[in-house]
């Protein structure tokens, strides 16, 4: 009885999944769209395993039914394993992010059909009808300027587009994905087809919402989806394997993006999205093959093969689960990576395997055959509590899991307040947020950085005070070494994110005035970013400017040039490189540079005119004083980091940073100490302190 209950529990679980997964959405964490699907999908895995483990322990036996998938789903979530733990020294983010989506996907498909019931696929078809019929009528709403968003708005502080850019499964395209494999399986269920209304008015609405999704998605619509192109996406993989390590095993199933900025092409530098960062490629087989290594795609090619395969040879009787788990494959190859279809399929292959379960045999593991493989029967004394050892792990494992997955989801619930507490300018509550987010998820980069970033943007607020007292003034100094630290544990949880490296750059840029170390440091730290996002042109400039602000004028023109040489159209490339010129007596040079950036800009702008004035300016000195400044003696620059003092050179192009006092109110001597105290401290204790 017991065992029935927990496998008509199990059914359910899986049925709620599936209706829920589309539509599903908290607005109270960082990144919604995303997180609450993963936060669906782990918690349906970690509870479903559970109850594997509760029924195998009734059964006295671990129960799997192999197919031709078993094999090819092991090696993959192998894989998944193995890239996280060799990619990264502190893998938590990989096996809590995509990595950990796809040990779900995989879980699911091994473990569901031992407890599934053929029965209950009618339900998953209606759960999936649902689901998309609730997409259906809102996106239908949303064209007269009735969607959920203003209502989501209300209750947080999202301020989510009134219009069909927003959509609760994450996109518009993704609403298209579904609703398309949706309307097609409908059409090929005419069993079901014939003998129920609600399925023929939803797959009419389905069908009006998806001619709206894609309408809205077209160039010019208010949805346009923006992936990498197949072209991008496979010169990446390409150099993806370049070196053997990462072609065997990748940059980290949840690296994605660290692996587009190292490998981007430079000539994406001349698109519309040159300064994205797509955290997917154009479709799941190059995302796996850069992020999970080449091994892993041939696995996973292997393992769609033998799925077309399991469609092709299932009985007739399930024709909505064989059109859909077909189409959700054959949308793989032209479609990013997404949660809400990966959780779809998982669940569809299984009903579709338990539907066809005569076709298929179940491997038990019970404890008899495993004491006897141990030792051929000589530990019959103690099979019953090696069977049940054994549980009590694999069920630790899994509250270990849950244990750190609601950790990492609540510190992502603190961000979100505290950006709440930001627009209520509460800046204490959001401060402590931030602390307490950093204190449950502390080997989360993305944590760590923007806990760094409320340290500085307090010490400058601080720091511009027109009274600040000494007390404020020792604060300043704590929250600057505390900046500094954690933008270090950022780096050393992920030194594969040129942002991490970014946000510590920024920070030594805001102490050039006070110590000559300062500078090394923002050099060194920049230096970094620029290794791991080579054909970034924004870093190329805020190392010019970083040169231009301490008169390191040679220097800062040839990282201007580079600048330019990886954005020819970046109009401020343009006119720091007329700045650089002009400090430098190099008037005639100026003048091209000016008349570059000016054809950059729009005669209506405020910076034409600006430009414009500046232009005529040098043309008048060039043409009063030629003389002059051909005897003009150029600077002689050094070849190492300077110790010059530092010019009135524009503020950096980086930061999202005010102007702060931070340079002139500290003292020498104390922020010299708080930088070789960064510069001396193990890379663990940055990360566990």
């Amino acid at each position: 009885m017991k065992e029935n209950r927990l496998n008509t529990f199990f059914n359910w679980l899986m049925i709620i999944a599936a209706a829920l997964s589309p539509v599903f959405f908290i607005p109270y964490v960082i990144n919604p769209l995303i997180n609450s699907k993963l936060i669906l999908l782990l918690l349906t895995t970690i509870i479903g395993l559970s109850i594997f483990v509760f029924s195998s322990l009734q059964k006295k036996s671990w129960e799997i039914v192999r197919t031709p998938l078993t094999l090819p789903a092991i090696g993959f979530a192998l894989l998944v394993i193995i890239s996280s733990l060799v990619s990264h020294q502190y893998p938590s983010k990989q096996l809590l992010g995509l990595g950990g989506a796809y040990l779900s996907f995989i879980s699911i498909i091994i473990f569901a059909p031992t407890l599934l019931k053929a029965k209950f696929s009618q339900h998953f078809s209606l759960a999936s009808n649902i689901a998309a019929l609730v997409l259906s009528v809102l996106s239908i709403l949303q064209l007269f300027g009735l969607g959920i968003a203003p209502l989501i708005n209300r209750i947080s502080v999202l301020a989510l587009p009134n219009s069909l850019a927003f959509s609760l499964s994450g996109a518009a395209f993704i609403t298209i994905q579904l609703l398309s494999v949706i309307l097609l399986s409908n059409v090929f269920d005419q069993k079901n087809w014939k003998k129920s209304w609600f399925v023929k008015i939803s797959t009419i609405l389905i069908a009006i919402a998806l001619g709206i999704n894609i309408w809205a998605i077209s160039p010019g619509g208010e949805a346009k989806f923006q992936s990498l192109s197949l072209a991008a996406s496979a010169n990446i993989a390409k150099d993806s394997l370049t070196f053997t390590k990462n072609a065997l095993f990748g940059y980290g199933p949840d690296s994605y993006g660290n692996a587009y900025n190292i490998l981007k092409p430079i000539w994406i530098n001349g698109l519309s999205y040159w300064n994205f960062t797509f955290d997917s490629a154009f479709n799941l087989s190059l995302t796996i093959i850069v992020s999970v290594g080449l091994i892993a795609f041939l696995v996973y090619l292997l393992f769609i093969w033998k799925a077309v395969m399991i469609v092709k040879k299932s009985h007739d009787q399930e024709p909505f689960l064989k059109a859909f788990v077909f189409s959700t494959l054959l949308w793989q190859f032209f479609a990013p990576v997404n949660l809400v279809m990966l959780t779809l399929l998982a669940i569809a292959i299984s009903y579709l395997i338990v539907a066809n379960r005569d076709q298929y045999k179940t491997i038990s593991f019970n404890v008899h055959r495993l004491s006897d493989f141990l030792n051929r029967g000589k530990l019959a004394k103690i099979r019953g509590h090696l069977f049940l050892s054994i549980n009590i792990l694999v069920l630790g494992a899994l509250i270990l899991g849950a244990y750190l997955s609601t950790k990492t989801f609540i510190a992502y619930h603190l961000l979100y307040q505290s950006n709440a507490s930001i627009t209520r300018n509460e800046i204490a509550k959001a401060y402590d947020y931030h602390k307490n987010a950093k204190i449950l998820a502390p080997k989360i980069d993305m944590i760590r950085r923007s806990y760094s970033l409320i340290n500085l943007q307090i010490a400058i607020a601080l720091s511009n005070k027109a009274d600040i007292t000494p007390a404020e003034q020792e604060q300043v100094l704590q929250l600057v070494n505390q900046a500094i630290r954690e933008a270090k544990a950022a780096t050393v949880l992920d030194p594969g994110n040129y942002q991490n490296w970014l946000i510590l750059a920024q920070i030594y840029m805001q102490l050039l005035n006070t110590t000559d170390q300062a500078m090394q440091e923002a050099f060194n730290s920049l230096a970094k970013a620029a290794t791991y996002s080579p054909s970034n042109p924004e870093i190329r400039l805020a190392l010019g400017q970083l040169f231009l602000s301490v008169n390191r004028l040679s220097e800062a023109i040839n990282f201007f040039d580079q600048t330019i040489e990886r954005k020819p159209d970046l109009f401020v490339a343009h006119y720091y490189l007329a700045q650089a010129f002009k400090a430098n007596n190099q008037l005639q040079e100026a003048k091209s540079a000016l008349i570059s950036s000016l054809n950059l800009l729009n005669k209506d702008s405020e910076e034409y005119k600006v430009v414009e004035k500046e232009l005529n300016v040098l043309i008048s000195q060039l043409e009063g004083n030629a003389a002059a400044a051909e005897q003009t003696k150029e600077l002689a620059p050094t070849n190492s980091i300077p110790n010059d003092q530092p010019s009135s050179a524009p503020a950096s192009l980086v930061p999202v940073l005010e102007d702060s006092n931070l340079s002139t109110l500290l003292d020498q001597q104390e922020t010299e100490t708080v930088i070789q105290d960064g510069a001396l401290t193990p890379d663990q204790n940055f990360v566990e302190n």
